[in-house]
């Protein structure tokens, strides 16, 4: 019996994705490092200790400790925050969902934004919130679902996880939990190891609304 649904933050809640990428192309730019948006796309759900080591790699870099710490602050004075708003219509969805499931996020951004989102646009909504900043190993790694899974205090059998990026699938999947996955910036075939794929976020509030019991 499904008795909480845990989501991801960027993409699947709020229209944020290249806003995101727009900030790390600005910061990477910094330290002489090009990429494109795709490069943040294909690393979404990562922490940034991951994000920072992957596009060091990819440039044929090694990263310094100061990155880690430097770089990441750096993004976050760019993000354009104020212009990343919710989905249409998830506000009253997830309300319309507490009132029978237990709700969890799992993001791989830094807790200060992820509390930021929470606080602007869904305060009271959710018991357990996991951040990139809270585990030492994120998605892909199936650390972050297992962890909500412990503070939900359920099984993985009566919980469900709202992904859009290919790492939080895997990571899902790894950790035993039926994942669905809603169709963003990359191609549909990039999300296709997700147990349901649904074409946008219309199909999502549709698919939503039916778990609401009559």
């Amino acid at each position: 019996m499904l008795k909480a649904i845990i989501f991801d933050v960027d993409g699947v809640l709020i229209d944020s994705m290249s806003f995101q990428a727009d900030a790390w192309v600005k910061t990477f730019k910094e330290v002489g490092i090009n990429i494109t948006n795709e490069d943040i796309y294909e690393l979404e759900g990562s922490n940034n200790k991951r994000l920072i080591k992957s596009i060091f790699e990819k440039a044929e870099k090694e990263p310094e400790p100061w990155h880690f710490e430097k770089l990441p602050e750096k993004k976050r004075e760019v993000l354009e925050f104020d212009r990343i708003k919710p989905y249409e219509g998830i506000q009253y969805c997830i309300k319309a969902l507490k009132r029978y499931f237990k709700l969890a996020l799992v993001s791989g951004s830094h807790n200060d934004t992820v509390n930021k989102v929470v606080n602007k646009y869904f305060s009271n909504c959710f018991d357990v919130i996991i951040t990139g900043s809270d585990l030492e190993h994120g998605k892909p790694a199936p650390d972050p679902y297992l962890k909500a899974l412990e503070k939900l205090d359920l099984t993985k059998n009566e919980c469900m996880v709202i992904e859009n990026a290919p790492l939080g699938i895997t990571a899902a999947k790894r950790a035993g939990l039926y994942c669905v996955a809603v169709t963003g910036m990359l191609e549909p075939e990039k999300i296709e190891h997700a147990d349901l794929v649904l074409e946008n976020h219309a199909a999502l509030f549709k698919y939503l609304k039916g778990l609401i019991p009559k």
